[in-house]
């Protein structure tokens, strides 16, 4: 019984910390009272709590929970409950339960104001139990009993972090509960000894909520026992000992998922609040350099971290972006192509400069506040290619910094094996002689391939295509694939070597539902199986999929998930403007990889996009095709296969020199890492010196982290892979990992 009762109470613990850990979407506060109680609730709700929502610059709306439909209301909108109420009589009490239940798994918090006012249905009969009301205390950390009764309180012990007076008077009898702390989040502000010798927790606070007795929040004089404030303000932006990040302005996708990549805590405000101190970086979005808001200057003269993403003085045409090796490191002498007007700012005096131009532009740039320093991040370069940028900018000054990341990187063969055609193509002849594309395809791109597969070891995934056709109904055959005897000799070599096989789809008609009814989908998706079973043979099971022209909507991949359950990644390109151009889990199942680079050419291109992506999640993801050669929008400039190969030999030789601590994966290995990611995220909390980082038990291991110090440190429960001095990559090898300065 011992045993079962910690599991589930690591589990409640777990929700605590997890929720709290990730909860960013901003929201207002709910303020619920009972229009039944002729002003009870109403009143004290905006006597004591309303003004401290203002002052906390937290908007909010107060509603009669007896005049609404409140078990069907949307409570995405909020983030925070207050309820107040001194009747335990409630319309539909068991889903006004059941609703708080899933506000409080949604990220709600709630804080219970004398009763939680549904204990008892108005209908006379369908009463919750112990069952239904606990279930959202226990949420709360806390076990409650019926035991409710009057006393005469002996001594009352106000936790003094809380306390708002310091002179309070408890002489009256008073009404007691029995309320049981049962989490380790959760901490008693109210603690009171009766005559009998029976001790009650009548105030509780916990990290998604809790509760106050009307009898314990005002002393026998009226006097308020509680701050608060500081009660509220823990409840909406959370204690310091947590990384966190404040953005202040309208929303922003890019930026939005630029913080959600790299699974650090952040709040998102419409405007700036008062509770400044809790946040390591306060950035402002559409924000004014020089600043003038006097909040903002004094959190960044005390130390604070303040970036400014705004619009500049001047419009300046950008050739290139050159990034400062402290904010990451890239390879030498390199500069990240642009060739954009963009608006910037000229940097005050003393400034110092992270991110120029060859035309000794300054694009990004600090200058020191106080103890504090602000960063003007141009408006312009915030887009969704440059998101990693300003992430490494920001981190890069911190003087402690940790951004999990995937750490892995997958090469991604399209349309390989294909059908050929024997055609003789200029491009091809021009270059070897008298020889087809079918000539070209497989005695001479695909020895080349292997030879780059040995020389830097990597681990490819092909991706099967059989068909050309555009054939959306019956009949469906592999006529394609039988003009030459290659593919499916390459198809066996391929079963037997150190590559993954992919698919790519009967035909290259993208799975969209304006394209395929959903029965001649159902039926090529089971034909094609039945080719790949008679070709490849039982043994053989599909975990990839590349979305022709990397377009595929959620009707394409439920019916792709239906013939081919074992997909465990769907591939596409995060160049696209789709839903599904975004690193995600689809169906608790399935994770999207948007390829993050392709092609052989330019050089230049190939390394930008790949360290920029490096600096968002810690992975690309790379594609190419075999008929790159003689595809006029793939080989614009008609460079020969020779020259493609030598581009393409140079990109991988300048990852792997620069970047030797990314593991190498087939593309479902890839996916595993990425779903791990983002599923089995770790909590980071901060101490004065020193970072630790949790993962429960059962989580994976290893995990990888970007890891800035400035000065020394000891590291317990992991190990450095790899250091550039100013970044360190860190494996964590155990649950917990600790970084001590």
């Amino acid at each position: 019984m011992l045993k079962v009762f910690r599991k589930w109470l690591f589990t409640i613990s777990l929700i605590f910390l997890i929720i709290i850990e990730f909860s960013n979407i901003e929201g207002k506060a709910l303020l619920l009272y009972k229009g039944s109680e002729q002003g009870y609730g109403y009143n004290i709700l905006m006597k004591y709590f309303a003004p401290v929502l203002k002052e906390l610059i937290e908007s909010y709306d107060v509603i009669d929970v007896e005049g609404v439909d409140f078990p069907n209301m949307d409570l995405q909108q909020y983030n925070l409950i207050i309820t107040c109420y001194y009747s335990p009589q409630m319309r539909e009490a068991k889903k006004y339960l059941e609703k708080l239940t899933h506000f409080l798994i949604n990220g709600g918090k709630i804080l219970i104001v004398n009763n939680l006012g549904a204990s008892i249905d108005t209908s006379g009969s369908n009463h919750p139990g112990l069952a239904e009301i606990n279930s959202v205390y226990n949420l709360l950390g806390i076990s409650y009993t019926f035991s409710w009764r009057k006393a005469k309180p002996l001594y009352v012990d106000i936790n003094s972090e809380y306390v708002a007076a310091g002179s309070l008077k408890f002489e009256n009898l008073r009404d007691v509960e029995q309320f049981k702390i049962i989490s380790p989040y959760a901490e008693s502000l109210i603690k009171i000894k009766t005559e009998d010798g029976n001790t009650y927790d009548m105030a509780i606070l916990s990290n998604l909520g809790g509760l106050i007795s009307y009898s314990y929040l005002f002393d026998d004089e009226g006097k308020v026992t509680l701050n608060l404030y500081l009660i509220i303000s823990k409840l909406l932006f959370g204690d310091s000992d947590t990384f966190r990040f404040l953005v202040v302005g309208e929303d922003n996708l890019d930026l939005r998922k630029a913080f959600d990549y790299t699974l650090l805590s952040y709040d998102w405000k419409s405007a700036v609040v008062p509770v400044l101190s809790i946040y390591d970086v306060v950035i402002l979005v559409n924000g004014v350099f020089p600043v003038s808001d006097p909040r903002l200057l004094e959190y960044t003269t005390n130390g604070g971290t303040m970036v400014v993403i705004g619009r500049g003085d001047v419009q300046k045409y950008i050739p290139d972006l050159i990034v400062d090796n402290n904010v990451f490191p890239v390879p030498k002498d390199y500069k990240f192509p642009f060739s954009k007007s963009i608006s910037v700012k000229m940097p005050p005096k003393g400034a110092i400069n992270l991110v120029t131009s060859s035309s000794q532009d300054s694009l990004v740039w600090k200058i020191n506040l106080g103890l504090g320093q602000v960063i003007f991040y141009p408006l312009d370069l915030l887009k969704k290619e440059y998101r990693g940028l300003l992430i490494q900018v920001i981190l890069s000054q911190l003087p402690i910094s940790i951004q999990p990341i995937v750490n892995s990187w997958s090469m991604f063969i399209d349309d390989f094996p294909l059908p050929a055609y024997n055609r003789k193509l200029d491009i091809i002849t021009k270059e070897f002689g008298d020889i087809t594309d079918n000539e070209f395809y497989y005695n001479v791109w695909w020895p080349a391939m292997k030879q780059l597969s040995k020389e830097f070891a990597i681990k490819y995934t092909t991706f099967l295509v059989t068909n050309y056709n555009a054939s959306f109904t019956w009949p469906f055959s592999f006529q394609e694939y039988t003009n030459t005897p290659q593919q499916l000799i390459t198809l066996k070599e391929l079963l037997n070597s150190n590559f993954e096989i992919g698919i790519h789809g009967y035909n290259h008609i993208p799975l969209t539902a304006d394209r395929w009814s959903a029965e001649q989908l159902d039926l090529v998706l089971s034909i094609f199986k039945i080719f790949l079973r008679n070709t490849l043979g039982e043994g053989y099971i599909p975990y990839s999929y590349v979305a022709p022209d990397n377009i595929i909507d959620l009707f394409g991949v439920e019916k792709l998930l239906k013939s081919f359950p074992s997909i465990k990644v769907i591939g596409t390109t995060y160049r696209g403007a789709t839903t599904l151009s975004e690193f995600e889990i689809l169906f608790d199942k399935v994770v999207v990889i948007p390829r993050t680079t392709y092609g052989y050419y330019p050089v230049d291109r190939l390394i930008a996009n790949s360290v920029l992506a490096l600096m968002s999640l810690g992975t690309y993801q790379y594609f190419l095709h075999p008929d790159d050669l003689f595809s006029k929008d793939r080989n614009p400039d008609g460079k020969t296969w020779k020259e493609m190969y030598e581009s393409l030999r140079s990109f991988l030789s300048t990852m792997k020199q620069y970047y030797p601590f990314l593991r190498n994966h087939w593309a479902f290995e890839s996916g595993n890492a990425i779903y791990t990611f983002f599923k089995e995220r770790p909590i980071i909390k901060k101490e004065p010196n020193s970072v630790s980082v949790l993962l429960p038990i059962g989580y994976n291991l290893p995990r990888y982290y970007y890891v800035r110090v400035s000065g020394p440190f000891t590291l317990s429960g992991g190990k450095i892979v790899y250091s550039y001095g100013n970044l360190i990559i860190v494996e964590q090898t155990e649950n917990k990992m600790e970084i001590r300065q």
